[in-house]
């Protein structure tokens, strides 16, 4: 093995109920959405908090670590969503190995991405499974709610399919021919992929910028998703860095990446539920406490009656939603941070 596989469970509970899976089919990428995010800060969470939520596997630059043993369910994507079903005949909870990738602050990217690959591609040898069909991305399965890995992926100017590509060439070079790679000719090839972009640059990255760039309303009317950043798209970039305050030089670099990110999120129809500032806890009444129990329901933590009384199953559904994110605190009440992460699920379901 080029790499070692730290297996370090977590108690069962909420996060690791202890249920078999069934036969693994797919493999779900994503990455932690939290920038710093160690593997082992992950593993502590998951253990300490055991939100209804999880993963069988965290990377960073040190390890590879396993939380969850992988002939089990973990929690990595919403019941509620059926592409998997449709994709793969089965829950990806149920069928498949959720993988994280821990990426920013202090992570060093390069050797944390080089681990990602080289797990996706262990695990295809695992199971048996097909590299062009038995990966897919969180996003994928849940694309109004999730941008992972991509998310992560796309700050260091890889793209999903050059991802995909480096996978498939681990996978062959290492578990089927057997060989080292070429230290000369690294099979993470994504990384070598720099920002900014360029006019002149080409390739799939290019592509998912140009299609970005269209959802944005900032259309390509001659060439489109061509994967070629020519002048049309060098156009287009310094209309958006016009439109949203940036240095208008045509290069997509982080800070045009970022900013192309939140606007397409930040595009999706808002909920008409208003949210009330302030503090609510158990024994609250009122309007207030009300418009908390719809938006709840909004987003399917079921709060029971609609009734404006702040009672053990509000506060429950606050606990359930609050577990879903590490930033919280898991403590039922309703506060200026819930709020804020409240507001961002109803976003995103729109």
């Amino acid at each position: 093995m080029r790499y070692d596989i730290t297996r370090d469970y977590i108690d069962k509970g909420n996060s690791r109920p202890g249920t078999a899976n069934n036969t693994i089919r797919f493999i779900v990428s994503h990455d932690t959405g939290n920038a710093g995010s160690t593997a082992y800060g992950n593993r502590n969470y998951f253990n300490n908090v055991q939100p209804s939520a999880s993963a069988h596997t965290f990377i960073d630059d040190r390890y590879i670590l396993e939380i969850i043993p992988l002939d089990e369910v973990a929690y990595h994507v919403r019941n509620n969503v059926s592409t998997d079903n449709r994709r793969y005949g089965a829950d990806a909870n149920n069928a498949a190995i959720g993988v994280e990738l821990c990426w920013g602050g202090n992570i060093n990217f390069n050797e944390s991405y080089k681990r990602y690959v080289w797990y996706h591609a262990y695990l295809l040898d695992r199971f048996g499974l097909d590299p062009d069909e038995d990966i897919v991305a969180h996003s994928t399965l849940d694309p109004e709610r999730r941008t992972d890995p991509q998310n992560a992926l796309r700050r260091y100017g890889i793209s999903w399919n050059q991802f995909l590509a480096d996978v498939k060439e681990t996978y062959q070079t290492i578990f089927v021919n057997g060989q080292e790679m070429d230290e000369e000719q690294p099979a993470v090839k994504g990384v070598s992929v720099e920002l900014p972009l360029r006019e002149g640059d080409r390739g799939q990255f290019v592509r998912e910028v140009q299609q970005d760039l269209i959802r944005a309303g900032f259309a390509l009317p001659r060439y489109g998703a061509d994967g070629v950043f020519g002048e049309e798209t060098e156009t287009a970039v310094m209309r958006f860095q016009r439109r949203y305050g940036l240095v208008v030089d045509g290069l997509v670099g982080q800070n045009t990446l970022s900013k192309l990110n939140e606007v397409l999120g930040a595009s999706q129809p808002k909920n008409e539920f208003p949210l009330p500032t302030g503090i609510l806890r158990q024994g609250d009444e009122g309007t207030e406490v009300r418009q908390v129990q719809r938006a709840l329901q909004q987003i399917n933590f079921n709060p029971g009656a609609i009734d404006g009384i702040y009672g053990p199953n509000t506060e429950d559904a606050v606990r359930r939603f609050q577990s879903t994110y590490a930033a919280l605190a898991n403590d039922g009440i309703y506060g200026p941070n819930t709020r804020k992460y409240i507001q961002m699920e109803l976003v995103d379901q729109g």
